[in-house]
């Protein structure tokens, strides 16, 4: 209820009598707006006589070159036109107020008239509005009993409540069915979605959140595109690490060759300058059993190749640590 109508209601106004048919019919009659008198458009002037006398002095004055020698009489002249021209629009305003007055006071009252209908009508509107906002609630309170009788706990009621439920004109009967229906709908589209092999679990929490059969499979299909993106990148991923890994492996390859063959020149060119020969090759000693970090097991020789061949056979691996023996890194 607004300030006015807390205010009116507070004045201390007359008794009036309660409302019956008979005095509202009169009521009714009393309240019509009718005209009793009113003259529309008549209005006696001279108008008419003064409009010929100016146009004909205005003819007068046209020949402008009678003033030649005389700019005096042209300034006296000018004066008077605009005197007479000032007291002209002052009459107009005068005649037009007079004429604007009974219309002003006409609305004056008719917007006293109109300000007293909303008065009532407001103080009516909101005891009507309280009542059915009563009724609302009352009608509320009884589906939400009858939704918690279900035992149905998956989505609460506001996920899905309808407020045409409240209105007078839907039967308690029907806004049962449609419970029970929407019930009825969610164990089953529940159940389709337990059967997709892939992303169900997904799919039911996304639809119990949304309630739109509709969106949960559009959100399989995004699950499932997502789902094979990720498995292609994870391939894609895969083959990119291991082919910069052999790429690592064959110049990790390069560098031990490199070490070999410089060896291999030191010892000769010593024996050159020392006017020498070069040692024997001495029996071969049993081969040197060493622990790989990949695991395997075998000669220096053997662990060579084996990696020139996962190299050459895009067969990638990790060196972890040197060789125990001379430190080259096989």
């Amino acid at each position: 209820m607004s300030s006015i109508t807390k205010e009116r209601l507070a004045k201390k106004e007359p008794t009036v009598a309660e409302p019956n048919q008979e005095t509202e019919s009169v009521f009714e009659k009393a309240i019509i707006l009718r005209t009793t008198s009113m003259n529309i458009g008549s209005i006696t002037t001279n108008a008419e006589s003064v409009l010929e006398n100016v146009r004909e002095r205005a003819k007068q004055y046209q020949d402008v070159s009678k003033y030649e020698g005389d700019e005096k009489q042209a300034k006296d002249d000018r004066a008077l036109l605009r005197k007479q021209k000032d007291l002209i629009k002052t009459t107009i305003a005068s005649i037009q107020e007079a004429w604007n007055k009974p219309m002003e006071a006409f609305l004056d009252v008719s917007k006293k008239i109109l300000k007293e209908f909303d008065f009532t009508i407001e103080l009516i509107d909101g005891w009507v509005k309280e009542g059915e906002s009563k009724e609302k609630e009352k009608k509320r309170e009884l589906i939400q009993t009858f939704f918690d009788g279900k035992n149905f706990d998956l989505v609460p009621l506001d996920k899905f409540f309808n407020d045409k439920w409240l209105n007078k004109t839907y039967d308690v009967r029907d806004v049962k069915k449609d419970i029970e229906e929407t019930i009825s709908g969610i164990y089953s589209n529940i159940k389709i979605l337990e059967n997709i092999a892939e992303h169900g679990m997904t799919a039911k929490a996304f639809y119990l959140e949304t309630l739109d059969m509709g969106a949960a499979m559009r959100q399989v299909e995004t699950l499932k595109i997502n789902a094979e993106r990720l498995a292609r990148e994870k391939v894609e991923r895969e083959e990119r690490e291991l082919q910069a890994q052999v790429a690592q492996n064959a110049i990790d390859e390069r560098k031990v060759t490199q070490v070999w063959g410089k060896a291999e020149a030191v010892i000769s060119l010593a024996a050159e300058a020392l006017d020498i020969e070069e040692p024997a090759t001495s029996a071969p000693s049993p081969p040197q059993i060493i622990t790989y970090t990949l695991r395997f097991k075998g000669t220096e020789e053997q662990l060579k190749k084996l990696r020139e061949y996962m190299t050459a056979n895009n067969v990638a691996y990790e060196k972890l640590l040197a060789c125990p023996s001379c430190g080259c890194g096989i």
